[in-house]
């Protein structure tokens, strides 16, 4: 059963889920493409790859449901010499039940980078960043409405606020893995500071390798295995993400899960992808493995991303490149 309004269609049971996350603690947006996106989950990462880039990412969660969840996010990064690490500006749109709630974030990112030794290089990243959040409740159908009562009263609401991060990285010939801290500030995201509005603090570890599998007569690659594990906790929520990925050529598969450390729900994650040059894309879909307590319909999702890339390095400073997941 559908309720409809002029300018908000809901179902009953998610519109009461969403209703109450008015009542919760704010979270970040959902990702499952982390390294198409990698200042997103960790500024030390910025200008690894020692090259210019523009990376462009959509997703959509629950896509079958009236009004999904959608998120969009752009970003610039490069290698700078002179300043002996990389920049990056970053910009996420999270659009939450067709536009009821509507966030952005602009992010600028400084990331040095410290050549330890020639196989061991550590980075440290500093993001600072303006959020905004905007509540729009104009035709929304609450519980109340549905009884023919009026007595829940909400209120449209526009907030700006600023935003840190700090990140730590290390990469060691083919592993690589590193520590995020989102949200440093804990800002409030609704004009009453009510502290169910704070943005909760995200902390983020991640670790991984990329294996080369060579052909035993002739020495030479033929493909390459990437085993990936990435741990998030923000507020009373904690998930793990664990994957394999086998790169061939120019070609890229993978299958991550994803679930919470009591093991109560489950996500599958499917992904291809295809990597040139000068271009790299990836698509993948979410598709969930438990069913949760309370059933919504369509609880998976799309996500892709693409990758350009405007200039590489000269020849003279290729050995600054450090070797990193591509997508």
């Amino acid at each position: 059963m559908k309720v409809k309004s002029r300018n908000r269609i809901i179902w009953v049971v998610p519109g009461i889920i969403f209703l109450a996350s008015l009542c919760a603690v704010a979270q970040d947006p959902i990702s499952s493409q982390y390294y198409a996106n990698q200042l997103y989950m960790n500024p030390a990462m910025a200008g690894v790859e020692g090259i210019t880039k523009v990376s462009l990412g959509y997703r959509n969660q629950w896509p079958s449901a009236a009004e999904s969840y959608t998120t969009y996010h752009a970003a610039y990064e490069q290698y700078l010499e002179p300043a002996q690490g990389g920049i990056g500006v970053h910009l996420v749109n999270d659009r939450q039940g067709g536009g009821v709630f509507n966030t952005m974030s602009l992010d600028a990112i400084y990331a040095y980078h410290l050549k330890v030794t020639r196989r061991l290089t550590v980075t440290g990243g500093l993001q600072a960043s303006v959020g905004q959040r905007n509540f729009n409740a104009d035709g929304l159908v609450l519980p109340d409405d549905l009884i023919g009562q009026t007595s829940t009263q909400l209120h449209g609401y526009s907030k700006w606020y600023p935003d840190f991060a700090v990140g730590f990285a290390a990469f060691y010939n083919n592993i690589y893995g590193g520590l995020a801290f989102h949200h440093l500030l804990e800002p409030y995201m609704s004009p009453t500071k009510d502290p169910n509005t704070k943005l909760s603090r995200r902390y983020s570890a991640h670790v991984g390798a990329m294996i080369p599998i060579y052909e035993s007569r002739f020495g030479q690659e033929i493909l390459q295995l990437s085993p990936n594990l990435i741990f998030l906790q923000q507020g009373i929520y904690q998930q793990i993400n664990y994957g394999l990925e086998v790169v061939f050529r120019s070609l890229l598969a993978g299958i991550w899960v994803r679930q919470d450390l009591l093991f109560s729900y489950g996500t599958a994650i499917f992904s291809v992808g295809y990597a040139r040059d000068k271009f790299r894309f990836r698509y993948s879909y979410d598709t969930q493995l438990s069913a949760p307590d309370l059933y919504i319909p369509s609880m998976g999702a799309h996500e892709i991303s693409l990758v350009i890339i405007f200039e590489n390095l000269h020849k003279s400073t290729r050995p600054r490149a450090i070797k990193s997941p591509k997508i």
